[in-house]
Parts: structure tokens; C-alpha cells; sequence
């Protein structure tokens, strides 16, 4: 009797250590926050930290996580949560961090399922936005060579954000209009060359 209840617990809860994006997050209750995460193993969770408000890094954030996941529950509990990589600029620099909010608002309707080398690719292009001289071309490439892995169409290089944007919502019927998007659109944000 013991050895089944022994399996028991060890079917209805395990701890995982992942690499995440941060995607969103709201205030619960007091000190606590509920997260929305991209992760490579397990794919987007909505989990809650419960007691770390002052811990919670920023949205967009590349971070290490241990989950405490336990099936069927539509949220799980972080263990312990740190940076897997430090941005230098997008948390910092005004003309930088709207490229940041766009790419999570976009990826956040566009991650769900795990898949390790896609987000080892993301990582490297939100690394890569971080550390540009012009990241609206970095968040169009992003964006642009997405868009097949999903059954969308192939777009040439020079594909502007607009077009990008169209070309999902042509694949995507459900798709609604990014607000971060018309933001970045509506301010006169320096180009880096582009």
C-alpha cells in the first residue's frame, strides 16, 4: 500500500528545471504574481510565484525556472526562478524597449507547444535584438522567418513590419491587430540605420 501511494505522489507532482520567457505578468494578492511563461520543455504555463513580487523580473525576461508542475492544473508553482541571460540594453534604453514589448506581444500569441530548438532560436534572436545597431531589422527577421514554421508563406527579406503583420493575419483569421505594434508605428523611434 505504501509503494502506491509512494507513486501516487510522484505522478501528481514533479519538479523541472527550464529555460523561459517571461510573457506576462499580473499582481495575486498580495506578494505574490501569476506568470506567463514560454518554456523550451514544457511550452507556454501559467504558473504563480507565490511570495516574490519584489524577485519577478520584467516582461521579456530570458530566465531559468524551477517548476513545481502537477498535471491537469491550469496553474502550476515556480520553485525558484533567475536570469538565464542579463539584457545590456532593452530593459534600459528608451528607443530600444518597444522593440522588446512588439516581440513579446507577437511571440505571445505565437508560442504554445514545446520545442527546444525553436526556442533556443528565439533566445538567440532576442539576444541578438538586444545587442544590434538595428533592431527593427532584427524583430522583422524574427517575425518574417516565423511565420513559414506555421504553414504561412515564405516573405522576402525586405518585408516590412506591416506587411509581416498581414501576412499573419491572412494565415491566422483569429489573429487581432498587435497593440504594441500600431505604438512602435505611432512614435518616430530612431532607426539604427534601418
Amino acid at each position: 500500500m505504501d509503494a502506491l501511494h509512494l507513486n501516487r505522489r510522484l505522478v501528481m507532482s514533479q519538479e523541472v528545471k527550464t529555460r523561459a520567457l517571461l510573457l506576462q505578468s499580473y499582481p495575486f494578492r498580495e506578494r505574490s504574481r501569476v506568470l506567463r511563461l514560454h518554456t523550451e520543455h514544457e511550452g507556454t504555463l501559467s504558473v504563480i510565484a507565490l511570495g516574490q513580487t519584489a524577485h519577478i523580473p520584467p516582461v521579456g525576461a530570458l530566465l531559468q525556472v524551477r517548476l513545481r508542475l502537477r498535471p491537469h492544473r491550469d496553474l502550476q508553482r515556480v520553485a525558484e526562478l533567475d536570469w538565464d541571460y542579463l539584457y545590456r540594453t532593452l530593459f534600459h534604453d528608451p528607443t530600444r524597449h518597444p522593440y522588446l514589448i512588439l516581440a513579446v506581444e507577437w511571440l505571445s500569441r505565437c508560442l504554445v507547444a514545446p520545442d527546444p530548438s525553436l526556442f533556443s532560436w528565439v533566445r538567440a534572436q532576442l539576444i541578438a535584438l538586444d545587442t544590434s545597431e538595428k533592431p527593427r531589422e532584427v524583430v522583422q527577421r524574427l517575425f518574417r522567418d516565423l511565420l513559414p514554421r506555421w504553414g504561412g508563406p515564405t516573405l522576402p527579406p525586405q518585408a516590412t513590419l506591416s506587411e509581416i503583420e498581414a501576412a499573419y493575419r491572412l494565415t491566422f483569421p483569429e489573429w487581432r491587430p498587435l497593440q504594441s505594434f500600431s505604438l512602435l508605428e505611432k512614435l518616430t523611434l530612431p532607426t539604427y540605420g534601418a
